[in-house]
C-alpha cells in the first residue's frame, strides 16, 4: 500500500481558506482513493511552553522551522508528502525532492512587490519570496489552482512548465440554491431583519478578507456612484474582516456609513451560504486572485457575480459572471445596476452560474490530485 501524508499549516496559522483546503482535499482524497493508498496528515502545534515564555510569534517560528521539520523527517517512508500551502513552502526542505507536492495558491506578494499589481506590500517581499519559490522549486511537483496561477510560477518565478499540474478547488455541497428549511425568499426576509436591513434593500454582497488585493475602495467607490444615480435603496453587505482604516475613511467622506453593513467573520460553511443566497448581486473586484472561492460560492447559491476581468477569475465564472476592469469603478457600478434592475438579465444570469459552478467539485480536485501522486510514483 502507497501513503500520501497531507502537510496542513501549523495550527492556528491565520489562514482559514487554507485550513479549509487541507481539511476538503484530505476529506475527499479519503473518499476517491482506492485500497492501494492510504491517506494521512500532520498536525504541528506550538509548543505551550515556548509560547509562556518567548510569546505566540517566536512559538510559532519554532513550530514552523524546528518542530515541523523534525516531525517530517520522522515519518517512515511515505511515498508521497503533499505541503498543502506554499507559505509553508520551507518544509520542502525537509521532503525527499521525488516525493515532494506542494500547492501553489497564489505568488500576489511577489507580483505586487514586482509591480505587476498596484498594490501596496511587504518591504521585504521582494527578497522572501523568491526564497519560498526556490523551496517549492525542490518538490517534485507544484500543484497550481488555475491556469493563472501556472502562468505566474512560469512568467515571474521561472519555474518550469512541465512541473506544474493544474488541479481547481472544489465547491463545499452546504454552497446551494435552496436553503436546508424553508425558502429563499423567507431566508432572505429573516437574515435581513437579523441585521437591521430594510426588507425591500438591494443587497451588493461583498465577502472579504483583510487583503488589500479585495480592492474594497474601488467597491466604495462604486456603491456612491449608484447612490448618486438613484439607487438609495442599495446596501452594501460585507462579510469578513474588518475595513481598513482608510477605508472606514473613505465611506465617510463618501457618505455611505448609513448604507454599509459589517457583519463580520462567518466561518460556518451553511451560514455563509444564507447571505450569498440572500444577496441580489455578488461583488468581486478583486485586483488579483489566485482561485477566487467566494466567487464560486455566490455562483453555486445562484447569485450573480460581477467581478474582475483579470488573473483567475475569468476561468472560474467563464460566461457565467459579468467581468469588468477592477480599475474602473463607474463601469463596476454598471453592471452591478444592470443587475439590480434588470430581473430577465438577473435570472439568466443566476441560471448560468449554477451550470458554471457544478464544474468544479472536491470529488475532482482530490481525483485529479491523486493522478499527481501516480504520476510521481510511477517514475
Amino acid at each position: 500500500m502507497k501513503t500520501a501524508v497531507l502537510i496542513p499549516n501549523i495550527t492556528g496559522f491565520p489562514s482559514e481558506s487554507m485550513r479549509r483546503y487541507a481539511g476538503e482535499l484530505g476529506s475527499s482524497l479519503r473518499q476517491v482513493a482506492d485500497s492501494g493508498w492510504k491517506i494521512d496528515a500532520l498536525q504541528c502545534d506550538p509548543d505551550q511552553s515556548i509560547t509562556k515564555s518567548l510569546g505566540d510569534a517566536m512559538s510559532s517560528r519554532h513550530a514552523r522551522f524546528l518542530k515541523y521539520p523534525a516531525m517530517i523527517r520522522a515519518l517512515p517512508n511515505p511515498e508521497i508528502v503533499h505541503i498543502v500551502d506554499h507559505s509553508h513552502a520551507n518544509l520542502a526542505l525537509a521532503v525527499p525532492p521525488h516525493k515532494g507536492v506542494i500547492t501553489c495558491h497564489d505568488i500576489i506578494p511577489l507580483l505586487a512587490a514586482r509591480g505587476v499589481i498596484d498594490m501596496p506590500h511587504g518591504k521585504l517581499a521582494r527578497w522572501t519570496f523568491p526564497l519560498r519559490i526556490r523551496c517549492m522549486m525542490r518538490c517534485e511537483k507544484i500543484i497550481a489552482i488555475s491556469e493563472s496561477t501556472k502562468r505566474n510560477l512560469v512568467e515571474h518565478a521561472g519555474v518550469p512548465e512541465d512541473k506544474i499540474r493544474v488541479v481547481y478547488y472544489g465547491c463545499n455541497p452546504n454552497f446551494g440554491p435552496v436553503p436546508d428549511s424553508g425558502s429563499r425568499e423567507s431566508e432572505r426576509r429573516d437574515l435581513l431583519a437579523q441585521h437591521g436591513l430594510p426588507a425591500n434593500a438591494r443587497i451588493v454582497l461583498q465577502v472579504a478578507t483583510a487583503t488589500r488585493y479585495k480592492n474594497t475602495p474601488k467597491l466604495l467607490q462604486a456603491l456612491k456612484h449608484l447612490r448618486s444615480s438613484g439607487s438609495d435603496n442599495t446596501w452594501l453587505l460585507r462579510v469578513g474582516a474588518p475595513f481598513f482604516d482608510d477605508e472606514a475613511q473613505l465611506m465617510e467622506s463618501l457618505g455611505l456609513a448609513d448604507r454599509v453593513c459589517h457583519v463580520g467573520r462567518v466561518f460556518d460553511d451553511a451560514k455563509l451560504a444564507a447571505f450569498y443566497r440572500s444577496a441580489d448581486v455578488f461583488a468581486f473586484p478583486s485586483l488579483w486572485e489566485g482561485f477566487g472561492w467566494p466567487a464560486l460560492e455566490a455562483m453555486a447559491c445562484g447569485t450573480p457575480v460581477v467581478t474582475s476581468n483579470v488573473a483567475s477569475l475569468p476561468e472560474v465564472v467563464g460566461d457565467a459572471g459579468v467581468t469588468v476592469d477592477p480599475r474602473d469603478d463607474r463601469e463596476l457600478a454598471t453592471q452591478i445596476q444592470r443587475l439590480l434592475t434588470n430581473p430577465d438579465e438577473h435570472a439568466r444570469r443566476a441560471e448560468a452560474c449554477l451550470a458554471q459552478a457544478s464544474k468544479f467539485s472536491w470529488e475532482k480536485c482530490a481525483r485529479q490530485t491523486l493522478q499527481v501522486y501516480e504520476e510521481i510514483c510511477a517514475r
